[in-house]
């Protein structure tokens, strides 16, 4: 039989329970550490708030999930020019709803000029036309020859927004580090020691500060690293504390404080995980090179997002974001690459072919570089 580090309930089968929550892309899990009504509760509720608080990145950069699984699309996203965009995971936007612009003409009548996210979205076009010009004439089937399907560049900002923290983000985090806790060393979970840690993951009835540090410096931390985009939780003894750290998306970090009287053996525990799983191993439990005594202390930061942390996270996200385009600019020039070339598989490179090349790569070149409005 085995006891459940959360409930202590005694339990035969269960369904596997991933270390590291499953959309983040990590695929390590045991059916030994929680009931399945444990997990069902936390997959309702604080699994929920962790990604959502991450969703706007993990859309962005389009990661799967530990189970090969895409992950959702962002809905009814505001642009800087006030449109509102379905946003499809890696980042690609899509008109929410039809997008109606109307210009006066000499004669007194309109120009009308219609774009749509998909063809769904025709009739409602011709509604929204309707109800701005009541008394106009519409020939539906010339509308319809007369549409053209472009691909292009957006020429505004999605304006993303972010939901790191709070209290149920917080008990999701926390339960990854108490899962490889559980899973290292399961009869050290189940200890008293962490009797009201275990009772925060399940029913939140402490404050966050009790156990998370957000950190007030902007300094990369000493921790292993597969790619710059890396998943990484740890759980240790220092100072005779029971301490770890959970940091996301190579630069989004947290300290933790699971106990503060231990008196047992010491102990490391780590798990590493690359979210796009484009290096071998994609990911590592205890990598060896992680030396918990190179972290920042847990007492040196902040309890609470101020404005001590602020400036410093902000530095964090523009660093995520400059990588993630750095990765984005060779896989599209890459891709441009590949759209012009292998259609013409087996022809002379000709000083037109290299032109034509030449002018896709500038146009999404000076797209990247002129500021959006």
């Amino acid at each position: 039989m085995n006891t459940c580090i959360y409930s202590k309930e005694k339990f035969g089968n269960a369904s596997s329970e991933h270390i590291l929550q499953n959309f983040l892309g990590a695929r390590w899990t045991s059916n030994t550490i929680a009931t399945n009504a444990v997990q069902e509760k936390f997959g309702k509720t604080i699994d929920v708030a962790l990604e959502q608080g991450l969703q706007s990145i993990r859309n962005l950069f389009g990661t799967k999930g530990g189970r090969g699984a895409i992950g959702p699309s962002l809905k009814n996203i505001e642009s800087s020019q006030g449109g509102k965009y379905h946003v499809e995971p890696g980042g690609k936007p899509k008109l929410a709803e039809p997008f109606i612009k109307s210009t006066p003409l000499e004669s007194g009548g309109h120009e009308v000029q219609v774009k749509l996210g998909s063809m769904n979205q025709l009739e409602w076009a011709i509604a929204k036309i309707k109800q701005q010009f009541p008394d106009a004439t519409i020939d539906f089937e010339k509308i319809k020859e007369n549409l053209v399907t472009e691909k292009a560049y957006l020429d505004e900002k999605i304006i993303y927004k972010l939901g790191i923290g709070g209290k149920d983000y917080f008990r999701g985090l926390l339960k990854s580090i108490f899962n490889l806790l559980g899973v290292m060393n399961t009869p050290l979970a189940l200890s008293p020691e962490f009797d009201d840690l275990r009772k925060f993951i399940l029913e939140g009835d402490a404050e966050p500060s009790k156990y998370i540090r957000w950190l007030n410096t902007d300094e990369q931390i000493n921790i292993p690293r597969l790619s710059d985009f890396d998943h990484f939780i740890a759980v240790f003894t220092k100072n005779k504390c029971v301490e770890g750290i959970a940091q996301f998306y190579g630069d989004i970090p947290h300290l933790i404080r699971l106990s503060d009287g231990y008196k047992g053996v010491d102990f490391s525990y780590s798990y590493l995980v690359n979210p796009f799983r484009s290096t071998k191993p994609a990911e590592i439990r205890n990598p060896p090179n992680f030396e918990k005594d190179l972290l920042p202390g847990f007492d040196n930061h902040a309890e609470i997002p101020n404005e001590d942390v602020w400036g410093p996270y902000k530095t964090r996200f523009s660093r995520i974001l400059k990588r993630y385009y750095d990765k984005a600019d060779k896989e599209r020039i890459g891709e441009i690459v590949d759209e012009v070339l292998i259609p013409r598989t087996g022809e002379l490179f000709t000083p037109e072919l290299i032109d034509e090349l030449t002018k896709e790569i500038m146009k999404y070149i000076t797209h990247r570089i002129m500021p959006k409005k």
